[in-house]
């Protein structure tokens, strides 16, 4: 089971089943998703898909999420920069984009939670169709700094983050919301450092295999003393701890993308029962494109970003021939072993605590 249950849950009255009593179509692009209407008993889930980077989220973004969830999914990233559901009005706490409530003071929440999340209410209609649901998604709420190259918190604070979570889910409840989940995607961590240096590549001047090898070995590290206080977003049995603690652990998924090609049937009914949806019937895509991987274990650098203007209408980028910087790095395999032994006990504790065969896909001996 992918859900995050320990055994013994009884899920007899999580989602209510019912007949078809009719149907509902909802455009979404070029895709049309239609739905059966949902039985009354059927709970208004706010699902909120908190990442992580680079764990498959421009695929989700692209090719399931507006195909499952029709007009009751919005994405509050750089594409939809100027909508009013991205961008809050401007308040004593800085928080402007669905992320930055969770990287700042908790105290928001209780000032504009509710009006804040309203704004993305309107997008759905809880009372006539499936699902009576409402997806969210933004892979920033679970960002860190891992390399020291991002304007983003250096390692997020285990009570700060909790203070946020109950801010959201109590602003949730407070909007009629029956229940909180939250979605989390999951990357081998060796991979996903490899793809995140990667991303950054293009503010990072020197950007070489020995500078990626030294990054990560600062990142692994890091002191006992600074662990008690903060951790990194791949802390995953750490980040579960957090996110059960506030919506409790029969309400946190937690899908590893490397079900997405071998096992794509057993992850899209996850994701469906997760989303409370049915319609099976949608053709998607089944494998997610990496534009920067090269094979197994290499991937291209980006250029060299020289200047970026405000929306990033204009953009100048030096070519990796003119910059001088190497075109690639390589995930040996001494590093990926290292990355891979640091967060073994993390791995494999979520493992326990979800019922997840991670050690099958290399997460934990």
């Amino acid at each position: 089971m992918i859900y995050g249950l320990s055994e013994g849950i009884d899920m007899s009255s999580d989602i209510a089943g019912s007949a078809p009593l009719g149907g509902a179509t909802i455009e979404s692009g070029t895709a049309t998703a239609t739905y059966t209407r949902a039985a009354v008993e059927t709970p208004r889930t706010l699902v909120v898909h908190v990442g992580l980077p680079k764990a498959a989220s421009s695929y989700l973004h692209v090719d399931v999420f507006p195909q499952v969830m029709g007009g009751h999914y919005v994405m509050p990233g750089a594409a939809n920069a100027k909508k009013s559901a991205y961008r809050f009005p401007r308040n004593r706490f800085g928080v402007r984009r669905f992320s930055d409530a969770f990287q700042k003071d908790a105290a928001f929440w209780a000032a504009h939670g509710q009006a804040f999340l309203r704004q993305y209410m309107g997008l759905a209609d809880f009372e006539t169709t499936k699902p009576r649901s409402l997806l969210i998604s933004d892979e920033a709420v679970t960002r860190v700094n891992h390399y020291g190259v991002r304007n983003m918190p250096a390692a997020f604070d285990p009570g700060a983050l909790r203070a946020n979570l109950r801010g959201l889910y109590d602003s949730a409840r407070g909007l009629g919301f029956d229940r909180v989940r939250l979605m989390l995607m999951t990357r081998r961590q060796d991979t996903l450092l490899a793809a995140s240096y990667v991303q950054q590549s293009r503010k990072i001047p020197r950007a070489s295999q020995a500078d990626f090898e030294r990054r990560v070995q600062t990142l692994l590290s890091r002191s006992n003393d600074d662990l008690s206080r903060q951790f990194f977003g791949i802390d995953y049995g750490r980040l579960f701890d957090c996110f059960a603690d506030v919506v409790g652990a029969e309400n946190v998924s937690v899908m590893p993308i490397e079900l997405i090609g071998p096992e794509f049937d057993v992850f899209i009914d996850e994701m469906r029962r997760v989303l409370d949806v049915d319609n099976t019937h949608l053709d998607l895509s089944q494998a997610p494109v990496n534009a920067r991987s090269r094979t197994a274990n290499r991937w291209g650098l980006r250029p060299l970003l020289l200047y970026k203007s405000r929306h990033s209408r204009v953009q100048l980028t030096v070519p990796t021939r003119l910059s001088g910087r190497a075109s690639e790095i390589e995930l040996t395999e001494p590093l990926a072993a290292a990355i891979r032994d640091h967060f073994d006990s993390e791995n494999r504790r979520l493992a326990e605590m979800t019922g997840l065969d991670l050690a099958a896909y290399g997460y934990h001996e």
